[in-house]
């Protein structure tokens, strides 16, 4: 608004409109100055007659060319004044130009760089809001594969326990089969133990009743014993015989009676052939 109000007034100054007002006012000026510098007459009342009185005439002259100076003289100080106004709004206006452009400046200036803070905070804030992002991202992997490697862990002792549990009963299943077996075992072996030791009693009884039968009777043998070692062959011939103790002479007909069959009762089977490969056998009469 006030600088509207000055460009106004600086084109209303220059204007002919307004030289021809600023002259005329000067003038008027001039001309109240020379009249008011005019001393001024008394008034005297003279009792002379009216017909004895020389009316006396006081006028002053204004010299034109004083006043045209004046007038001159004043225009050239309202121009000088008038050009001093102009050069100091000029002056003003340059200054007032120059603190605008100034503080535009400023203010462009603070406004970039607010712009600029704003987007560097915004900037700031949205690394830290990825970074954020990410940390809880990067912790809730860390948690997820904790929780994964803990199930893991429990299925993993899960298994290994089921698998324990599953191994101690087919150990016990296993312990037991074998158990079982093994009394099986020993009740077959022990089974077999008795039919061989059982044929080999019966055999022996043979043997002893087949030496016995060959035997020559002497009362002389009445009431003695004789105790022989005999190892047999395949098919239970006779390969030697030994007096272990007893009557010599029971002893020495006892081994007689013993060789005297080419072959003496065996078990075709091996288990009891074994057990009469070498037997002791007790001879009496």
């Amino acid at each position: 608004m006030n600088i509207l109000l000055l460009t106004l007034w600086r084109r209303f100054v220059e204007s002919e409109f307004a030289l021809s007002i600023t002259f005329h006012a000067l003038l008027l000026v001039g001309l109240v100055l020379s009249v008011s510098i005019t001393p001024p007459q008394q008034l005297t009342m003279d009792m002379t007659p009216l017909t004895e009185q020389v009316p006396v005439i006081n006028a002053t002259f204004i010299d034109p060319t004083v006043t045209q100076a004046k007038f001159d003289e004043a225009r050239a100080r309202e121009q000088q004044k008038l050009r001093e106004q102009r050069d100091a709004a000029k002056r003003k206006a340059a200054a007032e130009r120059k603190k605008r452009e100034a503080e535009a400046k400023r203010v462009a200036q603070k406004r970039a760089a607010d712009k600029r803070a704003a987007e560097k905070k915004q900037q700031q804030e949205q690394a830290k809001r990825e970074q954020r992002e990410l940390e809880r991202k990067a912790q809730e992997e860390i948690a997820k594969k904790a929780a994964q490697a803990k199930k893991d862990e429990a299925e993993r002792i899960e298994k290994l326990k089921r698998d324990a549990e599953a191994q101690a009963k087919r150990d016990k299943q296993q312990r037991e089969l074998e158990e079982q077996l093994a009394a099986e075992q020993d009740q077959i072996e022990a089974q077999e133990t008795q039919r061989v030791m059982s044929e080999k009693q019966r055999y022996s009884v043979l043997i002893k009743s087949t030496i016995q039968r060959n035997l020559i009777t002497n009362e002389a043998f009445k009431g003695k014993k004789c105790q022989l070692n005999i190892r047999l062959g395949i098919g239970g011939v006779v390969l030697k015989v030994d007096k272990i103790a007893g009557d010599e002479a029971l002893c020495r007909a006892a081994i007689s009676a013993v060789y005297k069959p080419s072959q003496l009762p065996v078990s075709r089977d091996p288990k009891v052939f074994a057990q009469l490969r070498d037997i002791n056998l007790t001879v009496e009469q």
